[in-house]
């Protein structure tokens, strides 16, 4: 007779504990797929609010947390080489950006005032060029600037100069740029200004040029415009601005070489119309002047006639009978017959001039004017002086002629052909 055991009765409670907690975390185990009525079952639902019994200390989960950078991955330094890993942005310079926010005056952030007018700037800007802008800080909203060294349209062209590549100066205003940039300590633009006055400023221009700087009250730093008034001159004397001429003016245009006059007597004689229009003032002048001309390029007989004959005029006479004047007329008439005696010697000459310690005259620059009926070529002999007179009706018909006409002017020697002559030759044969 066999003997039947109950295996399931003789399962002790601490390992049908064990079992249900295996079930019910392992819930793909095969004792978890029993019946709703299996014995398992029942003790699962029964049990499931008991916490689990762990049968070892060592932990499920044995995997070694290691980072990416620690199994060798990293950041590329260079995108791969494969077509279509980057689009290209259209991206405007920031160069261009930001000249355009300068140029078009947006986003300004400083205020320069000068009397009741104001620019509107980018201090950066000043600041780039000007060492008095650099010096008042970074933090300056408003500046004001005194009208006596700064006018507006100076300020307004230096600024159109400091935010234009190439910048190029405009001739109107310069001196008020000039004197500005002085005061502003920006040196570049003082350079650039000096360079302009010193190559692109000649005859017409550069007496302009000096009229414009005696209202700046900058007469003295430009009075040597003056020497390069060249075939201007002629057309300078027959003007009001010529006979307001401060003295020290006047004495250094009558010494320029670079005057350009037909004969040394016209100087003499635009001398004697500055003297002459203020009279009671200017007389004790006559004496500076006088020993501007040069009466040594006169030819003798010219000045004896001067002597003779043009006292009837008072204009000449009170000054003509002054005996520094006299003195100067006899050496340029000794000076000049000297020269005659000699003739071609010329080293006899030169030799002469060394023992008596006399100074041969600078030249002229010598012109022609075919209108004027005094001008006569080079080598002409010249018989008729002009008169006072003549010269004054000479400047009342350059003041009816256009503007460009002292450009007609043409040197002395650049031709033969003297209409003054003409007409004396014609006049003789007709007499």
């Amino acid at each position: 007779m066999g003997v039947h055991c109950d295996y399931k009765a003789m399962q002790s409670d601490d390992e049908r504990e064990v079992r249900r907690s295996i079930v019910r975390y392992n819930p793909l185990s095969e004792e978890s797929e029993c019946g709703e009525g299996s014995e398992w079952a029942d003790g699962i639902e029964a049990e499931s609010a008991q916490p689990p019994v762990c049968l070892s200390e060592k932990p499920y989960n044995s995997l070694e947390e290691r980072s990416l950078h620690s199994l060798g991955y990293a950041s590329l330094d260079e995108w791969p080489e494969t077509e279509g890993t980057q689009v290209r942005v259209d991206k405007p310079p920031l160069y261009d950006l930001l000249m355009t926010l300068v140029r078009k005056h947006l986003k300004t952030n400083t205020t320069v005032t000068i009397g009741e007018s104001c620019l509107h700037a980018h201090l950066i800007v000043l600041q780039c060029y000007s060492g008095l802008f650099c010096d008042i800080g970074s933090n300056t909203l408003n500046v004001d600037l005194p009208a006596d060294w700064v006018t507006p349209r100076a300020l307004r062209l230096i600024y159109e100069w400091m935010i234009v590549d190439g910048p190029l100066l405009s001739r109107l205003g310069l001196l008020e740029v000039l004197r500005a940039a002085s005061f502003l300590r920006i040196v570049q633009l003082e350079r650039q200004c000096d360079h302009c006055l010193a190559h692109a400023i000649t005859e017409e221009s550069a007496v302009m040029l000096y009229l414009e700087a005696r209202l700046l009250r900058m007469e003295r730093a430009h009075r040597s415009q003056l020497q390069r008034v060249g075939r201007f001159f002629l057309t300078l004397v027959a003007s009001q601005e010529f006979l307001q001429l401060p003295l020290r003016a006047l004495l250094l245009l009558l010494s320029s070489n670079g005057i350009c006059v037909n004969s040394e007597l016209e100087v003499f004689m635009s001398a004697v119309r500055w003297l002459n229009f203020d009279w009671p003032k200017r007389r004790l002048n006559v004496t500076q002047l006088i020993a501007c001309v040069r009466f040594a390029l006169v030819p003798p007989w010219l000045l004896i006639r001067l002597h003779d004959r043009q006292c009837q005029y008072v204009e000449l006479k009170r000054i003509i009978s002054l005996p520094e004047v006299l003195q100067r007329l006899h050496d340029g008439i000794g000076y000049t017959t000297t020269r005659l005696c000699y003739g071609a010697d010329r080293d006899a000459f030169l030799q002469h001039l060394e023992r008596t310690g006399m100074q041969p005259p600078q030249q002229r620059s010598w012109i022609y004017d075919g209108q004027c009926c005094y001008h006569h070529r080079l080598h002409c002999h010249i018989a008729e002086e002009f008169t006072y007179d003549t010269f004054l009706n000479y400047l009342n018909w350059l003041q009816t002629q256009h503007m460009n006409y002292w450009q007609t002017l043409e040197p002395v020697d650049a031709s033969e052909l003297c209409l003054s002559c003409q007409k004396e030759q014609t006049k003789s044969i007709q007499s």
